[in-house]
């Protein structure tokens, strides 16, 4: 193997820096398939790794990274709060059909399909390591039902006595919807197992809903919802207008529009029924 000043020597010769020679064989379609470029892509963790060794590169590494990783983010939630993901609700013109054709779990579906990456965020920081994973693996069963925090087990019995309580919900069928899996409990380790991933998956959806309404207003399909149940379990409306204004709901006003909306249609329907 030649030395690395030969190898230098030969690139000062072309006149071409060592940033340049990587940058065209990785954007250059006719070497696509030489084995340097294919020895590159694959040793890419450990030339990033190699970056934040010098203590005097890894912090304008770091920049760059986060810079990029950002960009992906941000461009993955755009298509997230797009009109075509099915986020959009439109709460003072609901119908009832667009209440009963909503889907939390293919919502999350969507976002697992279109936000890989975001997603994989969210579970990081969520407290699972779906993001250690390939961008393909983040979701997989397996990675779901890892239990990785030291904290999950702690006040199980409070959690359990909590879901307890919501009989009236099919309960069941969400968890697995959320989840991906088929069939009734095996035990109760299993349900508490499936309620934390299935709370998580609810926290990704909920979290992700606040910036893909900041970015298109239109995008508000969890906030309607939300802003219907707590319409429904009577919360004030200050308190409606102050979750409104954080992102997390729809304002009271808009809420009324969709009852008022919802009330002339049912009695439009029960009336052509006569």
């Amino acid at each position: 193997m030649p030395s690395l000043d030969v190898i230098l020597e030969a690139l000062s010769r072309a006149q071409i820096t060592a940033a340049d020679l990587i940058i065209s064989l990785l954007t250059s379609h006719q070497y696509k398939e030489d084995y340097l470029v294919v020895d590159l892509i694959q040793r890419s963790a450990d030339i990033f790794d190699a970056f934040l060794q010098p203590a005097e590169s890894r912090d304008k590494f770091k920049k760059c990274s986060l810079h990029l990783l950002n960009k992906v983010y941000l461009q993955e939630i755009r298509t997230l709060a797009s009109e075509d993901s099915g986020s959009h609700f439109g709460a003072s013109r609901t119908s009832t059909k667009q209440l009963e054709d909503f889907s939390l779990e293919e919502m999350v579906e969507t976002m697992r399909a279109r936000a890989p990456y975001w997603f994989s965020l969210l579970g990081m920081i969520l407290g699972n390591d779906e993001a250690h994973g390939s961008s393909q693996q983040t979701e997989g069963n397996a990675n779901k039902l890892k239990d990785t925090s030291p904290e999950e087990g702690v006040g199980d019995d409070d959690t359990d006595s909590y879901w307890n309580e919501v009989d009236e919900i099919d309960l069941e069928g969400m968890i697995n919807g959320l989840t991906g899996e088929v069939g009734t409990f095996s035990s109760t380790e299993e349900k508490r197992r499936k309620r934390r991933v299935a709370a998580r998956t609810m926290k990704k959806a909920i979290v992700s809903g606040i910036p893909m309404q900041g970015i298109n207003q239109k995008s508000n399909a969890l906030q309607s919802l939300l802003g219907f149940f707590l319409q429904s379990v009577h919360a004030p409306s200050k308190v409606i207008d102050t979750l409104a204004h954080l992102g997390i709901s729809i304002s009271a006003d808009a809420i009324n529009m969709a009852v008022r909306w919802l009330s002339a249609e049912s009695h439009n329907a029960l009336r052509t029924l006569r």
